[in-house]
């Protein structure tokens, strides 16, 4: 069987792609929160649910390894999960790198569990609370039952690739 062919067969699954441009993968062992809100004040009860890597108010769960950007000589990645709330359509894909002022550039792609998001399609923050942020929101549709959660189960690892 000839190479070329090997690497259209493991690139088919998914595993290699040949002469990729990949610049960092991480693995994010997948962790689960959900947040009740009662309502009141003419609100309605509704529920935040967390699924990823993060590290907020509510709740810390998720693994990453080795949790270290390639893209910015190491820093740490605070944050990789996607979220949304059952009535308000509130859903985002959320990644929070230490450091204040991470260059919104380097990289055009961060794709999770097969998922592609661009770089230039989130939301930019730098310098918030010592972090920089990307925000990928999801709003068409809105995601009120997390349909669009790109990660698997709890518990089960998604590669999350940026290129």
């Amino acid at each position: 069987m000839a190479l070329s062919h090997v690497l259209n067969i493991i690139a088919s699954a998914g595993a290699v792609t040949a002469g990729s441009n990949n610049l960092d993968s991480q693995a994010v062992t997948v962790g689960n929160h959900s947040q009740a809100f009662a309502g009141g004040s003419g609100l309605p009860a509704n529920t935040s649910n967390y699924r990823g890597f993060f590290d907020n108010t509510y709740d810390t769960d998720g693994s990453i390894s080795d949790g270290t950007s390639n893209l910015y000589s190491g820093a740490s990645i605070v944050e990789l999960f996607y979220t949304w709330n059952n009535v308000y359509g509130i859903s985002l894909l959320g990644l929070r790198i230490d450091g204040a002022s991470r260059a919104n550039s380097g990289w055009t792609t961060l794709t999770v569990n097969g998922t592609a998001y661009a770089r230039t399609d989130a939301n930019y923050q730098a310098n918030s609370a010592g972090d920089t942020y990307w925000t990928w929101v999801i709003n068409s549709p809105a995601d009120l039952t997390g349909a669009q959660n790109p990660f698997p189960a709890v518990g089960q690892v998604a590669t999350c690739v940026f290129t």
